[in-house]
């Protein structure tokens, strides 16, 4: 979560939530939806592939 915020930063962006899920969360960042899942400990692909639509977005 801390480097999708960071990556919002470098692009002048927010990353906003936009709903609450039974078990993800939904944020937005610009115009693409990052659905992440309630967990401790999220997988490392999971995690990647989140990290490339946020550096995309």
């Amino acid at each position: 979560m801390q480097e999708l915020r960071q990556i919002a930063a470098s692009k002048d962006a927010d990353l906003v939530l936009a709903r609450q899920g039974a078990r993800h969360e939904i944020y937005i960042l610009r115009d693409v939806s990052l659905p992440i899942p309630r967990h401790r400990e999220i997988a490392e692909g999971t995690a990647k592939t989140l990290i490339k639509a946020a550096k995309g977005a």
